[in-house]
């Protein structure tokens, strides 16, 4: 979830931006001057600072020393009412990524500001992920002399694929929160599988289910923008390309041995009950239970979402197209479940 910090000794302004983030869904902190907005910082670390440059105690620019000594991976954008040439260029000279200048419009702040800053946080987790990943390579071949070390590097490993996992969705407005959704959307379906339909799961189950449903659509990391964002009908070739995305997530976290299990899980989500899914064409009986719960959860959230190709479908298409392909595509209990647990009031509208 994106953490943002507002700093300005204006109330109005302040309360203006922080009422806006909360409404979508992101983590706020506000602070009055930038005494403040630093002790924020330093404990919390947010991703991004809205940062005001004329205040009482300690003015922006200042802050901003600061903020870069601290962590230069937190985004700053300035926003003031005064237009200084000078003042904006030291302002982007010590790394600020974008001047907003007073009165501003909040459709503004999420069309370019917002999206702005997503782009830039992932460019900087996909970094963070490269890294990681080749240093866990290395350390595999020392594994034996260096066991602690290695867990510690596994377990952030994993810290920072959840954080790429949000930052993979957030870059743009047509996959935002949808892994959330279809983590959701499982647990849902899980619970009213386990309460009506006989289906045995334990505690362990659910844990499994809601870190494959926040993982599934990692390997769409090496998905090229063009062919994930492509409004058009798309190539035998890109199709291709998406269709590699299950194999890409079983390679992303195959370094984390604790999610092997998991992996398998996510690997085979696509698959069809009918054989013919991907990548490994299996039928029902060998697809994971939980990836044919992942398969309905997924495949309602995209037709219910808009995509850069199509307006999203109403529910009450999207409720029939589950019914249509169960038993060829769908596990027949699952949609069965989903449907049931909808007309109970349980699947957010």
């Amino acid at each position: 979830m994106l953490k943002i910090l507002v700093v300005d000794d204006e109330p109005e302004i302040t309360e203006l931006l922080k009422n806006f983030f909360l409404r979508k869904k992101y983590t706020v902190f506000v602070a009055n001057n930038g005494q403040v907005a630093l002790d924020i910082i330093q404990e919390q670390r947010p991703h991004l600072v809205f940062l005001d440059i004329r205040m009482p105690v300690m003015d922006g620019l200042t802050v901003l020393r600061n903020i870069r000594q601290l962590d230069k991976s937190i985004k700053v954008i300035m926003v003031t009412a005064i237009e200084d040439e000078k003042t904006v260029n030291e302002a982007k000279s010590l790394g600020a990524v974008d001047y907003v200048r007073k009165p501003f419009k909040l459709d503004y702040m999420e069309r370019e500001v917002i999206e702005k800053v997503n782009s830039q946080l992932f460019g900087d987790l996909r970094v963070e992920l490269d890294e990681k990943s080749k240093l866990i390579e290395k350390l595999a071949q020392e594994v034996k002399r260096a066991n602690e070390l290695n867990e510690r590097i596994e377990r952030n490993f994993y810290q920072t694929i959840l954080s790429l996992a949000t930052a993979l969705e957030a870059r743009d407005r047509y996959t935002h929160g949808h892994s959330e959704r279809v983590d959701l959307y499982s647990k849902i379906i899980a619970e009213e599988l386990k309460e009506n339909y006989s289906w045995q799961m334990d505690d362990k189950f659910f844990e499994d289910l809601h870190i494959e449903a926040r993982l599934h659509d990692i390997g769409k990391i090496a998905i090229p923008d063009i062919v994930l964002n492509k409004p058009g009908k798309l190539t035998n070739d890109e199709f291709e390309q998406i269709k590699s995305h299950p194999v890409k997530s079983a390679h992303i976290l195959a370094p984390l041995k604790d999610l092997e299990k998991n992996i398998e899980v996510i690997r085979h989500h696509h698959e069809r009950v009918d054989g013919r899914g991907y990548p490994s064409a299996l039928l029902k009986d060998k697809i994971p239970a939980r990836s044919r719960i992942i398969a309905v959860a997924d495949s309602f959230d995209a037709m219910t979402s808009d995509r850069p190709y199509r307006k999203a479908m109403p529910i009450d298409q999207a409720l029939a197209e589950l019914e249509k392909n169960k038993g060829t595509q769908f596990d027949e209990t699952v949609v069965e479940a989903f449907v049931s647990a909808y007309k109970k009031g349980k699947i957010p509208n």
